[in-house]
């Protein structure tokens, strides 16, 4: 009688006004998952890969992959960003690393403190709602002063990086007759101009962002941990760390496809740089030949194949 009573109370309580948010949801997932298959497909058949310069080079491209030959690379990078283990560079990752430190006891203390106000407005007590109102703005200018100077430190280390990459890849490129050998000779890199500039800034600032993105979570991860073991035991910290560590593992897993993704993107911008590049140092035998429709079908070829690989990776 009593599972009879508890079927009968669901019954009653599942209605079709309850349950219409939920297909309406349904519904429109699966109507803009369609939405955007169909544009997929219209983009791909509007693309002119044979009109494309150099369009075999994106699959041809080596998949990217956290192995033994990435890190020796980076080894090798890192050795060219970070002169030495006195140098500037160093001075400002610790400094990073600490004001990322003060930025999550800030974030610890802020919680406490929103805490404590909550608690005076349910206890109606307005001395301590009048406190912990004034230690919220007495903290504001020192976690603007950890912000304000979390983002320069992050700003001068992607700046030095950059300047010390640029310069040895400029030492290397001017060497000799490389810089010749790379234009007219070697067929293996078409747009040397994009990868000194652009690709150099993208792949500094890609390297502090790591550094930044990596640190603050584990030290997060390590100082609630130690806050909850000290006040609640360690057991329940353990099973959430081994629960954070088992959700990184698979979301790992699952963001594998966006370094491919990522890398195809690159190679794609740099293709349609490159086609761009060449209208312009060529204008004038084009201009002499008529030969600005042909151009017109390469530079849309190669832009049509950055949106559709675009809008793949929106999709994923």
């Amino acid at each position: 009688m009593t599972v009879l009573s508890k079927l009968q109370l669901l019954n009653s309580t599942v209605t079709c006004k309850n349950i219409s948010p939920a297909f309406f949801g349904i519904f429109g997932c699966i109507a803009i998952a369609k939405i955007y298959m169909k544009s997929f497909q219209n983009a791909r058949k509007g693309l002119s890969l044979s009109e494309t310069v150099g369009s075999g080079s994106a699959k041809k491209s080596a998949k990217a992959s956290l192995n033994s030959e990435f890190f020796t690379k980076l080894k090798k990078l890192l050795k060219i960003l970070i002169p030495g283990p006195l140098s500037t560079e160093v001075f400002y990752m610790i400094l990073i690393g600490f004001v990322l430190l003060g930025r999550t006891i800030a974030d610890v203390y802020m919680i406490t403190n929103a805490t404590s106000v909550e608690a005076s407005i349910i206890d109606r007590s307005p001395a301590l709602f009048a406190i912990s109102v004034f230690k919220y703005f007495l903290n504001l200018p020192a976690i603007s002063l950890i912000n304000a100077l979390l983002k320069f430190s992050l700003s001068e280390l992607k700046l030095r990086f950059r300047e010390n990459l640029t310069k040895h890849l400029y030492k290397k490129y001017l060497e000799g007759f490389t810089y010749y050998q790379v234009s007219n000779l070697d067929t293996r890199i078409q747009n040397p101009d994009q990868l000194l500039t652009q690709d150099v800034e993208k792949f500094c600032d890609g390297i502090v962002e790591l550094y930044s993105n990596v640190s603050k979570p584990i030290l997060d991860v390590f100082l609630y941990v130690f806050k909850l073991g000290r006040a609640l035991g360690w057991g329940g910290p353990g099973i959430l760390f081994g629960y954070l560590m088992a959700s990184m593992i698979v979301l790992t897993k699952l963001r594998k496809p966006i370094a491919k993704l990522t890398v195809e993107e690159q190679v794609l911008e740099g293709e349609y740089r490159y086609v761009n590049s060449r209208l312009i140092m060529n204008s004038e035998e084009i201009a002499f030949y008529q030969g600005n429709k042909p151009e017109e079908q390469a530079l849309m070829g190669s832009f049509n194949n950055l949106v559709y690989h675009l809008r793949k990776t929106i999709m994923f």
